[in-house]
């Protein structure tokens, strides 16, 4: 009797010594190797940033704004008004629709929400060997946005009048007429 409990005992020692070895040897093999080279993905230290003003957004209220030009063609629409009082934007509570719902939008300066936000993806199963094993067959249009539409700042954004964007070669171009 008094050697099945050693034999008991002595099983998950075991164990947990083959264990510690085997993790002892695998924090070896994946130990970072200093090879003189060192990669930055910025050129200044993080706390330098830290000074950095928070923007200035613009402060006209909605209807009072000029519609803002699209950064390139078939942009998201910039937001030309401030959002603060309309912030945070969720599923059951948008107050962008309450202008700009296609019911609502009867006014020049109400940019009516597009056909596309109400569509709903139908998917389909893919054929053998394709890669996904579902994708987008075709859209439905529903009454309702989109359940992926909205939240409108993930695409369209306010715009800062103090923000200093880098410099860029980026040309505009006109998209063809369809």
């Amino acid at each position: 009797m008094r050697t099945e409990e050693l034999f008991r005992l002595f099983i998950p020692m075991i164990l947990v010594t083959l264990l510690a070895i085997g993790a002892s040897a695998e924090d070896t093999k994946n130990a970072e190797v200093d090879d003189g080279v060192d990669v930055y993905f910025r050129d200044v230290d993080l706390s330098a940033l830290s000074n950095q003003e928070l923007p200035i957004y613009l402060d006209e209220e909605p209807g009072e704004s000029a519609i803002l030009e699209r950064a390139w063609p078939d942009a998201p629409p910039q937001i030309p008004h401030t959002v603060e009082d309309m912030l945070p934007i969720r599923g059951n509570s948008n107050e962008c629709l309450d202008c700009h719902h296609p019911e609502n939008a009867t006014d020049d300066s109400e940019v009516p929400v597009t056909e596309s936000h109400f569509k709903k993806a139908q998917m389909v199963e893919g054929k053998p060997g394709e890669p996904m094993r579902l994708k987008v067959g075709s859209y439905s249009k529903g009454k309702d946005l989109s359940g992926a539409r909205y939240n409108c700042t993930m695409c369209h954004t306010p715009q800062a009048t103090n923000v200093k964007t880098p410099a860029t070669s980026f040309i505009k171009v006109e998209a063809e007429k369809k």
